[in-house]
This record gives structure tokens, sequence and C-alpha cells, in this order.
């Protein structure tokens, strides 16, 4: 049970204890600091979802004059998610979608699923649309000399807009947050965060220069296997010969797309399986009640790190939930700099590569890949992080996904069949430069990241 005095003289518009409880977290704050309403300083605009038929799946065109579909589930806390991008139509956002335009440096915030997380569109989106349950804040023209975005994130990250944020959601089944309730936000006027400013413009310099170093490595691994994926025909129904038949009885093993993509592939390089080069182990349970959320975890707290927590080929600066430091020295799950991540429950095929900077707790439902010292290759994490991200490794691993009641799992087991091209070594080298290249500005950021918050809840506190 909570429990706080709240004045009659206090009491405005909503009766809601959880509002009141929330507010008086944040009074004494609120009271030894000027602050602003995002009424004041920013607009809202709201955004649009078309029919599905203008949205594509798509996650190669963001360098080639698409349009991204930014949907709540892509506002991660300080970041969006662009690994996991739809596009809209170029006609549908042209004609549709012109009043739900966003553009660098807006910021956005989810109104369903995670909701009140927030997120700076990067540089490297010109233009993107955002979906209905996506609000752009927009900082005011007369506010722009005084009031960055970088610092509207961190406040609206940090706990104390989480807290605001929290008190402010509706009290039905589903959460949610509408415009109004955000124009309420208070946001503090602290001049002492403008050298943290300063980092956050680093901190998204680092995203924005490490997501394009692992899209320029998928280019060259394209243009390495020179595969044309177009000419490898999708068809609805296929016959499989009985001669064909392995001890896996799934019918998208034998997919067409799938199968033949991976016999072009052989046809013109050495594989090797990932069992035979790379230790597999998956992550642990600790149980629902041991999750922590931000607002409520201690300093001594280390994250868990779910399906949902890679994002952009990392884990997430602020993953949903956090575990008591004692559960993580029990579990001792020998996770360390180098070791891949990969999804095998939910959404399967999502990868990240552990940095210096990372100490965590890995759900059951991430792979803990680890690249052999002893085997007869040159193959390191990095290229071996790089095939897994790409449709060469993705596809395998649905091939052998099974549907458990209604989630997608793969076995382990499974995933150390996946084979893993051997394409020239000097093809390997320039990949493996510049994956090691991003994830040393991932790590950089990472470290920058921790110092700025630190500073904030410091102040905060």
């Amino acid at each position: 049970m909570k429990l706080a005095i709240i004045y009659s003289k206090e009491i405005k518009d909503r009766f809601e204890a959880r509002h009141y409880i929330n507010f008086v977290k944040i009074k004494h704050i609120l009271e030894k600091c000027k602050y602003v309403t995002i009424r004041e300083i920013a607009t809202l605009k709201g955004g649009y979802t078309p029919s599905a038929h203008f949205i594509e799946d798509c996650t190669r065109g963001i360098y080639k004059n698409c349009f991204p579909f930014i949907k709540s589930a892509n506002i991660r806390r300080s970041i969006l998610d662009l690994t996991n991008l739809s596009f809209i139509d170029k006609e549908a956002q042209k004609i549709l979608l012109k009043a739900s335009i966003v553009k660098p440096f807006d910021v956005l915030i989810a109104m369903t699923g995670t909701v009140g997380a927030i997120a700076l569109v990067p540089s490297i989106i010109n233009e993107a649309n955002i979906s209905q349950n996506v609000v752009r804040i927009r900082i005011k023209e007369e506010w722009k000399s005084k009031f960055s975005p970088e610092y509207l994130v961190m406040m609206l990250n940090s706990s104390f807009g989480q807290i605001q944020i929290q008190g402010l959601l509706t009290s039905t089944n589903q959460k949610y947050l509408n415009q109004i309730e955000i124009n309420k936000i208070k946001i503090p006027l602290l001049g002492e965060l403008n050298e943290v400013i300063k980092i956050y413009k680093k901190i998204y310099f680092h995203e924005d220069n490490a997501f394009i170093k692992i899209s320029q490595a998928k280019q060259i691994f394209e243009e390495e296997i020179n595969i044309n994926h177009k000419n490898i025909k999708e068809k609805k129904t296929y016959i499989v010969n009985s001669k064909e038949l392995s001890d896996i009885l799934l019918p998208k093993f034998y997919y067409p797309k799938y199968s033949n993509t991976l016999k072009e592939l052989k046809k013109k390089f050495k594989t090797v399986k990932l069992g035979d080069i790379a230790d597999i182990k998956r992550g642990d349970e600790v149980g629902s009640e041991n999750y922590k959320k931000y607002i409520e975890k201690s300093d001594s707290d280390v994250p868990f790190v779910r399906t949902s927590d890679l994002v952009n080929y990392e884990i997430d600066n602020y993953p949903d939930y956090y575990i008591d430091e004692e559960i993580y020295k029990e579990l001792n799950q020998d996770v360390k700099e180098g070791d891949i991540l990969y999804t095998k429950d939910g959404k399967i095929g999502l990868t990240a590569i552990m940095t210096k900077e990372d100490k965590c707790i890995l759900a059951s439902g991430i792979a803990r890949i680890r690249i052999r010292k002893d085997i007869d290759t040159d193959l390191n994490p990095y290229y071996v992080f790089l095939v897994l991200s790409t449709e060469i490794g993705l596809y395998q691993a649905l091939q052998r996904t099974v549907i458990a009641a209604t989630l997608p799992h793969l076995r382990p087991e499974r995933l150390a069949e996946v084979e893993i091209p051997l394409v020239d070594p000097r093809g390997q080298n320039k990949i493996s430069q510049l994956v090691k290249d991003a994830f040393k500005l991932k790590a950089e950021k990472k470290k920058l990241f921790h110092e700025a918050l630190t500073k904030i809840e410091g102040l905060l506190k």
C-alpha cells in the first residue's frame, strides 16, 4: 500500500489516487526550480495509420528514398528502433500522410504499447510518417534558442518525467496517454544540464554512425554473395519429394524462397555450421515477481534483457525491467564482451553484440553465442553477427522455427544448424572491421549515456 498526503487546494480536475501519489514524488523538485509545461514550449501533432496495403515490411530502403513508417513499437526510450521499421508506399505518403510527417530532431512519444517512451528522430531519417498511436512534439521557434530537443528527451525519460507520465495514464484496462495530458507535463529548467546536452548530442552522433557502418557492412556482404533475391520467387504452394525430407517435418523448412536461397549460396561458397564454430547457451527466467520498472529500481539493480530489449543491434539503454543484483550473482550467466545475442522466442532473429559497457541478465528467450577460439577458421564474432543479421541468417532460422501454442520458438540445437558462408577473406575483413568500428562507437555511446544519466538523476534527486 502507498500513502501520500494531498491538500485540497492541490486537487484539480483528476480524481485518481495514482496521479496524486506520483505528484508527491516530484513535488519537492517543482518547489525548488522554475519549470515550463510542454504546452508552452512545443506543439503537438498526432499521426495517422493508413490501410494495411499501403504499408510494406522492408528493412532495406532507409537509404533508397523510401518513407519509414514509425509505429509505437519502434519508439524506445531515447532512440528509435530502426531494425524493425515498416515503410509507406510513396503515393500514400504524398496523398494521405502529409499531416503526419516527422523530420530529424522531432521528439516522438508512444501513446500505446510502451506507453510514455520518448525518442528523438535521428538525422539519418530525412522524413518519416507516424502512426495514430504516436504523437510528434516539436519545439516552438521562439524556444529553440534556449530549449533543445535533446534536453526534452532526457527530461521526459528521466525518473522525473516518467513519474509524471505514469500519473497521467488513463485508468482503463488498456493504458493510454492522450495529447491533452501530454501538454500538462512539467519540464524543470536546470541550467546545470548544459554540459549534459552536449553529451547527448555526441550520443546521437555515435548512434547514427554505428547504424550506418552496420548497414554498409550488410551492403558489402550482399555484394560478396551476389544473390538476386528478387529472382528467387515466393510460391504459395509447393511440392516436396519424399527423398528430400529430413528430420525436420515443418512446411516452412521446405519453403522455396528459403531453401532455394540457401542452395544458391552453397553453390558459390563453402559454409560452416554455427554449432561447429560457437558455443550456444540460452538465458534464464527470474520470475515476474522480481521485475522492477525504471522508476522503482535502485542504483545496484541490473538490467533484465528480454527479446524486446534488443534494439538497433544492442541492448536497450532503458530495458523494461531490472533485477536485484543478488539474483545476477546467483545466476552467474557468463556473458561477456564480444558475445552475440540472438532472439530465439517471439520475434525470431533479432541480434546484438555485448559491449564492455554492458552488464545484464539474459532472459530465456535469448541465446548467447560465443565464437570458439579452437576452431580452424579465422571467423570472428563481428562477421558471424553480420551474417546472422541478414536474410541469409534469418531465412535459416525461420525454417527451423516452430509455433508452440501461439509463440514462435527456435531451439538452440536448431539454431546451431544455421550455416555461415565463408566469403572471400578480403570481404570478410572489410565486413568485420566495419562492424567492429560500429560497436566501438556503441560502447563509447553507452559510456556517455551512463555518465549523462547519472548526472541528470543526481540533480533531480
